[in-house]
C-alpha cells in the first residue's frame, strides 16, 4: 500500500526539526573559541538537564530502575551525548560548521550498517547495500584529500568529528535492544549520566571551575542547550509520532543543507568542492536506503536510525 503524502503541517515540522538540528552545529561553532571542549560539552548538558527532568515530571515518568536498564542508559549516554558533544567541540576548533553538519549526516547510514552487522533483525538488500557504500564514499571524498596531505590539523579535526556519528550510531543500535525503556526516561537518564561524566572530565582536563561566563557567551550557551538540544529532541519526537520513524529520518538528510547555509550566512564560511561532492554522495546513498526501506511493507520495516534520543518509534 502506498504511503500517504505528508501534509503541509508535517512538511513544516520536518523542516523545523532539520533546521533545529543544524542550529546546534552553528551555535556550537560560535562557542568553541570561548570555552574549552569539555567545558562546552558539560555546560550544554547541565543547561539542558533541567528541561529533561521537567519533561520527566510532566509526563509522570521515572528514571530506569532495573540495574541492567541503568547500565544500558549510562552506556548509551556515552554514545549519544558525551562523545558527540566533545568530538564536535574539538573538531570545530579547526573545521567549518557546515562541514561538521555534512559529516554528521552519515548517522543514518552508519546506524543501518552497524545494525546489519550486529542485529539479526536487520536485512540489507542490494539497494540498501549500494546506498551505504555510496554514502561512505562521500565520507572518503570529504576526508580523503586532507589525509593525502598527511595527518595535518584539518584531517585530524575531521576524523575526531567523525567519532561523534560513529559513537551515536553504535549507541542507537545498542538501544534497539532496550526498546522497553520509555523515550522520555531514556533521554533524561542519558543526560544525568552524561553530566556525571562530563563535569568531572571538564574539571580535570580543562581545569574549569564553571565560573559565570560573559553574558554573550551565556546567551549562546542557553540557545545551544534549548534551540540546539532540547527543541530538536522534542520536535523529532513529535515528527516520529506523526509520520513514522522512516520518514522522520529525512530530517537528518536535510540537516547538512541547513548547516551549510547557516555557516555561510552567519559565519561567512566557504566550503571546498570536495565537501559538496561528498555531500551529494551521502545524500544519494541516503536516498537509496530510504527508498529501499519505504518500498518494504510496513510490518517488515525496522525502526530506522534516530537522530535524537527521543526518536525511537514506539510500536
Amino acid at each position: 500500500m502506498a504511503e500517504q503524502a505528508l501534509t503541509w503541517r508535517q512538511v513544516l515540522l520536518l523542516l523545523a526539526t532539520s533546521a533545529s538540528f543544524a542550529s546546534s552545529v552553528l551555535l556550537n561553532k560560535m562557542l568553541v573559541n570561548a570555552l574549552p571542549p569539555f567545558t562546552l560539552a558539560a555546560s550544554r548538558v547541565l543547561l539542558a538537564l533541567p528541561f529533561c527532568l521537567g519533561a520527566l515530571m510532566l509526563f509522570r515518568r521515572t528514571l530506569p530502575r532495573a540495574p541492567r536498564d541503568r547500565i544500558a542508559v549510562a552506556t548509551a549516554s556515552i554514545g549519544i551525548i558525551v562523545v558527540p558533544y566533545v568530538a564536535l567541540a574539538i573538531g570545530q576548533q579547526t573545521i567549518a560548521s557546515g562541514l561538521s553538519g555534512i559529516i554528521y549526516s552519515v548517522i543514518p547510514l552508519l546506524t543501518l550498517l552497524l545494525g546489519v552487522l550486529f542485529l539479526r533483525e536487520e536485512r540489507l538488500g542490494l539497494k540498501r547495500f549500494a546506498g551505504i557504500w555510496l554514502g561512505m564514499g562521500g565520507v572518503v571524498v570529504i576526508i580523503g584529500p586532507s589525509l593525502l596531505g598527511g595527518f595535518g590539523e584539518h584531517a585530524v579535526a575531521e576524523l575526531i568529528t567523525l567519532c561523534g556519528p560513529i559513537a551515536y550510531s553504535a549507541a542507537m543500535v545498542l538501544m534497539r535492544r532496550f526498546r522497553h525503556i520509555d523515550a522520555v526516561a531514556l533521554t533524561s537518564g542519558a543526560f544525568v549520566a552524561a553530566a556525571l561524566v562530563l563535569v568531572p572530565l571538564a574539571l580535570i582536563i580543562d581545569g574549569s571551575v564553571f565560573a559565570l561566563p560573559p553574558m554573550a557567551v551565556l546567551g549562546l550557551l542557553f540557545a545551544l542547550s534549548t534551540l540546539g538540544t532540547v527543541v530538536p529532541a522534542a520536535l523529532n519526537y513529535q515528527l516520529v509520532r506523526q509520520v513514522g520513524a522512516t520518514r522522520a529520518a529525512l530530517a537528518m538528510f536535510l540537516m547538512p543543507g541547513f548547516s551549510v547555509f547557516a555557516g555561510w550566512a552567519f559565519l561567512g564560511e566557504h566550503l571546498a568542492w570536495e565537501d559538496f561532492a561528498g555531500l551529494a554522495l551521502i545524500l544519494g546513498g541516503s536516498f537509496l536506503v530510504s527508498s529501499a526501506a519505504s518500498a518494504r511493507p510496513a510490518s517488515e520495516q525496522l525502526t530506522p536510525v534516530a537522530v535524537a534520543p527521543l526518536s525511537e518509534e514506539r510500536r
